[in-house]
């Protein structure tokens, strides 16, 4: 089985508006570590604007000479599985495509929300540092830049294989199309604190609200394990 780890750096957020500017890949070793790595600049068909610029550094000038998306995207096809952190993302621009395989993915940013519910933070680079990750596959600090798909992919290959060693196969895909379970508010009067430990009442004005998916399946959740709590 191929697990591809894939990564893009695009013009903006919208799919149906911006463009990939860049996309990398690695492979998952079966026993540890990640072969094939390829990577290559994307020509967009349109300009980046510096708000893009000003998050993966690259601009118009890095793209000029770039292959357009239908001549790249078959060098990263043919993988069983692919993998990204917060997948979503890199699926709502991929699949856009009709050449891109329909496979699934495993979404290292839910599955990390599942493993380590008490981590400070679920990013990338946090779960990178927080992990012990700072130098992956013995790659020196300075060689790595955030934000860039050929030193992302590596990053969530080495988070990835921290999951694998947590929870089972089954267990990663479950989660990857799931909503994201949150344990603590990233937000308004509560932030910081347990969603188990606020008080109920705030849970089922969560569930009220027009607050995103994963936010209220978080509501959702632990309002039933208080609930079963309480009975018990």
């Amino acid at each position: 089985m191929v697990v591809r780890v894939i990564d893009i750096e695009t013009t903006g957020i919208d799919p149906a508006a911006d463009a990939i500017i860049e996309i990398a890949s690695v492979d998952l070793v079966k026993g540890g570590g990640v072969a094939n790595a390829r990577s290559t600049y994307v020509a967009p068909g349109r300009q980046i604007p510096p708000v893009a610029s000003a998050v993966h550094h690259l601009t118009d000038e890095d793209v000029r000479d770039a292959p357009p998306m239908a001549e790249v995207l078959p060098r990263f096809a043919g993988a069983d599985v692919y993998v990204a952190h917060n997948c979503e993302f890199e699926q709502s621009f991929l699949t856009r495509h009709a050449a891109w395989p329909l496979t699934p993915w495993v979404c290292t940013y839910k599955c990390a929300l599942r493993v380590w519910p008490d981590l400070v933070g679920h990013k990338n680079q946090e779960l990178r540092y927080q992990l012990g990750l700072a130098s992956p596959y013995g790659i020196p600090r300075d060689r790595i830049s955030p934000h860039r798909a050929a030193s992302d992919v590596v990053i969530t290959a080495a988070i990835l294989e921290e999951l694998i060693k947590q929870a089972r196969w089954s267990q990663l895909l479950q989660w990857s199309y799931e909503p994201p379970l949150h344990t603590r508010l990233h937000f308004g009067k509560h932030r910081g604190e347990r969603y188990d430990a606020v008080p109920v009442d705030y849970l089922a004005w969560i569930l009220r609200s027009d607050l995103d998916a994963g936010v209220k399946h978080s509501a959702q959740h632990w309002l039933r394990e208080i609930t079963t709590r309480e009975e018990g």
